[in-house]
């Protein structure tokens, strides 16, 4: 049994059967219990209020008011609050948005029982939590543009410019897709000093988590 209370999810689905699998997958898993679903992203909003979970396993496609709209109401209204959003939909524009409206995970439902475990568990210790096929693709798809382009790059951003020599070297293994462990190890730092160097960046492109830094420094050209 986990020393710690069980993180509470919330499950977003227009789909029934997904919903109860994955209600029933999660009820297998020590660290984290279900305690509400929803069918739409208004009722995710109202019970996401209402219950106040750790953690929100959000669709992107459904009537109404869609996941990504979702998010965004219900990050804003309690930041501690963790969303991973867990679709079949890949579209580049799809994740960019998610993310940018406070999502802290894009998950394929092609993904695993045991990956998405993985991906959950890490995503609540502030990893990472992007299935490495909808990385692979939005990576691409965000830095192609770029690389084509014969033109130099533009000028940064103040902001961007703000950014340290250590914060661009982090910045670049991020990208890469490595852990706060492997970058440490890369680098020949602590972690606790890599994670201080994240904040920093976070802080400075106005980001809310690493996923988001990630997508946005290709977007931009930060990081070719």
């Amino acid at each position: 049994m986990s020393e710690t209370a069980p993180t509470s999810v919330l499950v977003v689905d227009d789909h029934a059967l997904f919903r109860d699998g994955l209600t029933s997958l999660i009820g297998r898993w020590d660290d984290f219990a279900v305690i509400g679903t929803a069918c739409d992203g208004e009722k995710a909003i109202e019970r996401a209020r209402a219950l106040r979970p750790g953690l929100v396993l959000m669709d992107v496609r459904m009537a109404g008011i869609g996941g990504v709209e979702a998010t965004r109401v219900i990050t804003a209204a309690d930041p501690q609050v963790r969303v991973a959003m867990l679709t079949m939909s890949t579209l580049g524009e799809d994740v960019y948005q998610a993310l940018r409206n406070g999502a802290h995970g894009y998950l394929s439902k092609d993904e695993p029982a045991d990956r998405l475990h993985e991906y959950l568990a890490g995503l609540m210790r502030g990893e990472t939590a992007m299935s490495s096929t909808i990385a692979a693709k939005v990576l691409a798809e965000f830095a192609g543009p770029t690389r084509r382009s014969p033109q130099p790059q533009p000028q940064l951003p103040p902001a961007h410019e703000r950014l340290t020599h250590r914060e661009r070297d982090v910045l670049v293994l991020l990208v890469e897709g490595m852990s706060n462990d492997e970058i440490a190890r890369s680098l020949h730092l602590s972690e606790a000093t890599v994670k201080k160097h994240l904040g920093g960046i976070m802080t400075k492109l106005h980001l809310r988590n690493r996923v988001q830094v990630a997508v946005f420094s290709v977007r931009q050209g930060i990081v070719g």
